[in-house]
């Protein structure tokens, strides 16, 4: 799908991805908004919601053309569950709404924040979320701060906690054991894995069960 659009007219995107960068971080960072358009894509064809997958993918070529994390708007549905809460915390909002989508359609009810102060505060001050999902290199409050101070607090014992990061748990600071972290994803991310994970490490504290699709 994606060679399709770069020989449509984009091929600048592929040179940026992979001669441009400026680090090794930028690099999976792009390569993290592909990997999760193309799933949400995939997702919202599958449920027959053509325009919107299309805007989806679009998006995200564009995004990476421009070297931005803005998003254009609507890429993501707020369809009402019953299934698990979640808390995502990604600074980059291209990332952040794109996956946030792809949870919201496989049943979960996602809350974001783009920040790690954002985060605790919004943990603070609402109905504790099943599980957290967070970025690493977060602004203000990284996610390794974030991750302790959740786990300082006896409150959010039962929160399951899934890390996404360009490095490992030993470069960023965080003690996986430790810290009682479910699951750690390397970028780039495989969204289906997230959610196979997620599903797997919930449904042992709860009797929620939520499908888990190939896409």
């Amino acid at each position: 799908m994606l060679r399709g659009e770069l020989a449509a007219g984009q091929p600048e995107i592929a040179k940026k991805i992979l001669v441009d960068s400026r680090s090794d971080h930028e690099a999976r960072n792009r390569l993290n908004r592909l990997t999760v358009a193309s799933a949400l894509t995939k997702k919202l064809l599958a449920q027959g919601k053509t325009n919107l997958a299309a805007n989806t993918l679009s998006d995200a070529l564009d995004g990476i053309a421009d070297q931005t994390h803005e998003t254009k708007g609507a890429t993501t549905t707020q369809e009402a569950s019953n299934g698990p809460r979640a808390l995502l915390i990604e600074d980059a909002a291209n990332e952040r709404e794109m996956l946030a989508g792809f949870l919201r359609l496989h049943g979960y009810n996602v809350d974001t924040v783009e920040d790690g102060i954002e985060a605790i505060e919004f943990l603070e001050d609402n109905e504790k979320p099943d599980f957290i999902v967070v970025d690493m290199n977060l602004p203000r409050l990284n996610g390794a701060s974030v991750i302790r101070k959740v786990r300082a607090n006896p409150g959010f014992d039962g929160v399951k906690i899934f890390a996404v990061s360009g490095s490992t748990p030993a470069t960023a600071g965080v003690d996986v054991s430790k810290n009682r972290v479910a699951a750690w994803f390397q970028k780039p991310l495989k969204p289906s894995g997230l959610v196979a994970s997620i599903n797997r490490h919930v449904h042992q504290s709860s009797q929620v069960t939520v499908p888990v699709s190939a896409n």
